[in-house]
């Protein structure tokens, strides 16, 4: 198996060396940036969709024992509609400013979106949750009680859209570096790097 895939790494560096000559060098860039573009594109539509789905989830984000979530009432003030594209994803939602009283007494003025709350929860109390990140428990995430296995399931979503972000740019830099040198002279600077 060793032996097969250095062979089949060098069937496709030749494939894919004489395309890009038969395109010519300017077409033959012009596709890699395309590529490059079009990975771009389809990874922002994924990560669209993917924050599409975590939107559905009213909760605070605590998926694990620390920081707990403390009891709390909101009051929905005002709300005005995001969409059909925001940072809530596709579709149409609602962002709210509620007042947050707290029972220890404080009271909090927070904007929350991903239609948490609704105009149809103004005028009554509304069941919330605060659960506090980072140094000095210093930010505060506003919602609604969940059930914990949705939380976990947000989180490994998340991951995933990291990982999908990461791998994308890592796609779109390999595009981009294969227009600037060209496709053969990007393979002989790869095989440089290897042979050293």
């Amino acid at each position: 198996m060793s032996d097969a895939r250095p062979g089949l790494y060098e069937k496709l560096q030749r494939d894919q060396s004489a395309a890009y000559l038969r395109r010519g060098p300017i077409w033959g860039r012009l596709r890699e940036l395309l590529t490059g573009v079009a990975v771009l594109a389809a990874m922002m539509v994924i990560n669209l969709l993917l924050t599409t789905l975590v939107a559905f989830y009213p909760g605070t984000g605590v998926v694990k024992s620390s920081p707990r979530e403390q009891p709390a009432t909101a009051t929905v003030r005002q709300c005005q509609r995001a969409g059909p594209v925001s940072t809530n994803g596709f579709g149409y939602w609602w962002e709210c400013n509620v007042t947050v009283r707290m029972t220890d007494g404080r009271t909090v003025e927070t904007t929350v979106n991903h239609s948490v709350v609704t105009p149809d929860d103004q005028g009554r109390p509304v069941e919330f949750r605060e659960a506090c990140f980072g140094a000095n428990n210093t930010r505060c995430h506003y919602g609604r009680p969940t059930w914990l296995l949705w939380g976990i399931g947000v989180s490994i979503l998340g991951m995933v859209r990291s990982a999908i972000t990461i791998l994308a740019l890592i796609a779109v830099g390999f595009s981009l570096l294969r227009a600037l040198l060209g496709v053969p002279r990007y393979y002989a600077w790869i095989n440089r790097r290897k042979s050293r």
